[in-house]
């Protein structure tokens, strides 16, 4: 049976009145990779906030490994990148890294601190001051600081920030080896919807502070099927036809005059049988939902917005 990491009931977080986080309930098994997705300002950087201690909650509550949060066992497995890293400009990354390894208690400093500097790609500017690093060394030196103490369970807000190509592919891999290797559980957030899909086992869908849905990824592949879109003035007598003379009842009519039809039906005989019943069709063509799409479509995000 899998075992529970994080769990939250109700959670809430109020700003001037306003909800920023609306009764969320959210649920991460062990050693999975949770994606958390949501359009800028849903929620996701609040509750990541609220996770860490960083923030408190209006109401709700958190539990990290069927403990509560204020307990501090619970914390200390907990490895954090939210928004900046929290380092001090004037001291180098090297330094910035063994305070948070004397802060964490852990016996062997030096080693601990090159471990997580090469696991990171930060080897080669261990004496580099912070105020100097460009953006994306800032997000690797924010993950290098996460993963001192070799956390169970990782929180990462955008932790791709920054990062050219290789740099990104990087991190995926070092996520893929910590959740393989480690057991590590992880929950991310990030804008790059295609990078999740490469690593993500599970996902939570936010928008305006609610979790719209949890999914597994292979719940969500399984919902993203190949159809055929058809474009028509008459979608309801469309699909009367549909059922009549071809014995179709795996579709769906939506807004504007698009019906998708599901399953193994042919182009040609649907556009055959709608002429036969003299629907008009201004369109048609076989289409698969793309998981961006679906995603998009959750969080009320237009296509081309």
């Amino acid at each position: 049976m899998p075992q529970t990491i994080l769990r939250t009931a109700g959670l809430c977080k109020n700003y001037r009145g306003r909800p920023a986080v609306d009764h969320l309930d959210m649920q991460v098994e062990k050693g999975a990779i949770y994606g958390f997705i949501g359009r800028n300002g849903a929620g996701k950087s609040t509750t990541f906030k609220m996770l860490a201690g960083l923030a408190r909650p209006s109401a709700g509550q958190i539990e990290l490994f069927g403990q509560p949060l204020t307990e501090a066992a619970a914390r200390r497995r907990l490895g954090v990148l939210i928004e900046d890293t929290g380092a001090y400009p004037g001291l180098s990354v090297q330094e910035n890294c063994r305070l948070k390894a004397a802060a964490l208690g852990l016996e062997d400093e030096k080693t601990a601190v090159q471990r997580v500097l090469e696991e990171v790609g930060l080897q080669d500017s261990a004496r580099k001051a912070c105020k100097q690093l460009s953006m994306g060394q800032r997000r690797r030196l924010g993950l290098a600081l996460a993963l001192l103490g070799s956390p169970d369970l990782l929180l990462l807000d955008e932790p791709t920030n920054g990062l050219d190509p290789e740099g990104i592919r990087e991190v995926r891999s070092l996520l893929l080896r910590l959740q393989a290797e480690r057991g590590v559980t992880i929950v991310i957030s990030s804008h790059l919807l295609g990078e999740l899909e490469k690593i993500a086992t599970c996902y939570g869908i936010l928008r305006a502070g609610h979790m719209v849905q949890q999914i597994t990824a292979a719940e969500l592949d399984a919902r993203c099927r190949d159809y055929i879109a058809l474009q028509t003035s008459e979608p309801h007598r469309a699909a009367a036809a549909l059922e009549e003379t071809l014995k179709l009842r795996d579709y769906e009519v939506l807004p504007g005059g698009e019906v998708h039809i599901f399953g193994t039906a042919d182009p040609a005989a649907v556009t055959a049988a709608l002429a036969g019943a003299g629907v008009p069709v201004q369109g048609i063509g076989a289409h698969r939902q793309e998981l961006e799409e679906y995603f998009l479509a959750l969080m009320g995000v237009e296509e081309d917005a």
